[in-house]
């Protein structure tokens, strides 16, 4: 071989070379930016000191001391303390799926009527946060709420609505009425 028949192949190599850079090499994968989405309520959940919910006539209260959440409200209830603590959490970590607008004439649309529950949050700097947690959305992923004071209703997670749940359950549970003794069975 002779040295210009080298000289044009690696004139050939480096054309070949600068066309792949410039055209065919593949981008370097792009770092994905996740959105955050706001969160619903701007409190903490270790700030909270004072839990108040209310559902179809139905009322719990609960502060949280030193060892841990503790129901005041109705007297004697036995609702775990860390279903308490759980729902807290969920409602205080709960993010903004989506903002749909103003109830208006449509608010039992979005569950905003006696089947509504009604959250009080108590912090311990004595700031209060009303919110009312209205029904499931149609696809059964989230719940309608809306903070007091604020126009718009919000798609939450549904979680929120899952230990609210629970805690009207074990209320119901530990309030059920003792069977007659004569009574018969099933009957």
């Amino acid at each position: 071989m002779r040295w210009g028949q080298v000289i044009a192949f690696y004139g050939v190599f480096g054309l070949l070379a600068a066309e792949y850079w410039m055209f065919e090499r593949p981008e370097p994968p792009r770092r994905e930016i996740e959105q955050s989405r706001p969160r619903f309520l701007a409190m903490d959940a270790g700030t909270v000191r004072e839990l108040r919910l209310q559902r179809e006539g139905r009322r719990v209260v609960s502060r949280r001391g030193t060892t841990g959440w503790g129901v005041v409200e109705p007297p004697g209830a036995t609702i775990p303390p860390d279903l308490i603590a759980a729902f807290a959490n969920a409602l205080t970590g709960a993010e903004e799926i989506a903002r749909v607008g103003d109830p208006g004439d449509q608010a039992p649309a979005y569950g905003f009527d006696e089947r509504a529950a009604r959250v009080e949050m108590i912090a311990e700097s004595g700031d209060r946060v009303v919110v009312t947690i209205g029904e499931t959305n149609p696809t059964g992923t989230a719940v309608y709420a809306r903070r007091a004071g604020a126009p718009d209703v919000v798609l939450i997670g549904r979680q929120v609505r899952y230990y609210e749940d629970l805690i009207f359950q074990a209320l119901s549970a530990g309030h059920v009425p003792e069977a007659e003794q004569n009574a018969p069975v099933g009957g």
